[in-house]
C-alpha cells in the first residue's frame, strides 16, 4: 500500500506540468469530445446548442456542424479509419431546441465526414424504442465498423452496421431504473465491449454472445460517465462527474476483474468524457451541473484538462 501511494504522489507530481486548453463559446456546454490526429484538433459537442465544433491546442473554438437534426448533441467518436465521426443526439430536456414531442424520447445516432461534414447517414434509434425512455449518450465502434451506443433512460445497447441499420443489441434488466443508468461505453480489441453505469457498475459484454454480459469485479466507480480504452498501455480511463475524479484501472484476467491504477482530480466541475491525444489522455470539464441547474448561473468557458501517461 505505502508503495502505491507513492507512485500516486510521483504522477500527480509530473501531472503539474499538464497543458490545460481553455476555451469559449456561449454557453455551448459539450458533453463528448474525440481527437482528430491528421487535424490536431479536437471535436466536441454541445448539450445546449446541439452542434458540433472544433477546438485547436491554442483554445479556438469553430463550429463545424450546425444541423436540425440535433437537439443536444452528446457522446461522439472518431473513426479515423474511415473518416467518419459518430455523434449520439437526444433531447435531455436542456437544449435550446427542446421540445415537449422529442424530450426523453428522441434519440439517433448520426455519423459526418470528419474532413467536409458532410452527412452519412442517420440511424433512428428512438424509433426501436417508441414506448420508451430514450437517451442515446455514448457511442464506440468494433473493427468491422459496427457502432454500438448506449440509452442512459431504458436498458438497452443499440447496434448500428456500417450501413446504418440501426437494431437493439442486447438488453439487462439491472440497467432499468429512474435517473442516468447506461453511460460510457468502449470496444476491446479482443472482441467485446466495456460499458458503464451511473451507479458505478462496470460491465463486459462479448461482441458474439451479447446475451453473456459480466460485472466486472472492482471498486464501485459511482457517478461514472466516459471511458476511454488505451490499447498501448491496456488500461480504462474511466471519469466520474460525482467524484470528479479520473481514474485509470488495469486488469491481469482480460477485464474479468480490475484494479485503480491511479487517480487525477478534475479542474473544474463535472467532467464527461475524455479522448487520448498523442501521448496524453484530454479529459472535458463541462460543467454540466449548471446546465441541468435552471437557478445556476451559466458560462461559456470550459477546459479540456490534459493529463500524462
Amino acid at each position: 500500500m505505502k508503495k502505491l501511494l507513492i507512485t500516486f504522489s510521483i504522477l500527480l507530481a509530473l501531472n503539474i506540468h499538464a497543458q490545460n486548453i481553455t476555451f469559449k463559446s456561449d454557453t455551448l456546454y459539450p458533453e463528448g469530445i474525440s481527437y482528430h490526429a491528421k487535424r490536431d484538433v479536437f471535436f466536441v459537442s454541445s448539450l445546449r446548442h446541439g452542434k458540433i465544433g472544433t477546438v485547436d491546442r491554442k483554445g479556438n473554438y469553430k463550429v463545424f456542424v450546425d444541423s436540425p437534426e440535433m437537439i443536444s448533441a452528446i457522446g461522439l467518436r472518431l473513426n479515423e479509419k474511415t473518416n467518419t465521426l459518430y455523434v449520439c443526439t437526444s433531447d435531455p430536456g436542456v437544449s435550446t431546441k427542446t421540445t415537449l414531442s422529442t424530450q426523453r424520447k428522441f434519440a439517433k445516432l448520426i455519423a459526418y465526414d470528419a474532413t467536409t461534414g458532410a452527412q452519412k447517414y442517420i440511424a433512428d434509434l428512438g424509433a426501436l424504442n417508441a414506448g420508451g425512455l430514450n437517451f442515446a449518450n455514448d457511442v464506440t465502434f468494433d473493427n468491422e465498423g459496427n457502432v454500438y451506443v448506449t440509452n442512459s433512460f431504458s436498458p438497452i445497447i443499440y447496434k448500428v452496421d456500417a450501413a446504418g441499420n440501426p437494431s437493439i443489441f442486447t438488453t439487462n434488466d439491472e440497467w432499468k431504473g429512474e435517473g442516468f443508468k447506461l453511460n460510457g461505453i468502449v470496444f476491446h480489441p479482443d472482441g467485446f465491449l466495456m460499458a458503464v453505469s451511473s451507479p458505478g457498475i462496470l460491465y463486459k459484454i462479448p461482441v458474439k454472445k451479447p446475451q453473456d454480459i459480466k460485472k466486472v469485479k472492482c471498486i464501485l466507480l459511482l457517478g461514472a460517465d466516459g471511458l476511454i480504452y488505451n490499447p498501448a498501455n491496456k488500461e480504462l480511463v474511466v471519469i466520474s462527474n460525482v467524484s470528479q475524479e479520473i481514474t485509470r484501472m488495469r486488469s491481469t484476467d482480460n477485464w474479468e476483474s480490475a484494479l485503480p491504477w491511479d487517480r487525477f482530480r478534475s479542474v473544474n466541475t463535472f467532467p464527461t468524457t475524455g479522448t487520448i491525444g498523442g501521448s496524453y489522455y484530454y479529459i472535458l470539464n463541462a460543467k454540466l451541473n449548471e446546465l441541468f441547474d435552471a437557478k445556476a448561473a451559466k458560462t461559456s468557458t470550459f477546459v479540456i484538462q490534459e493529463i500524462r501517461f
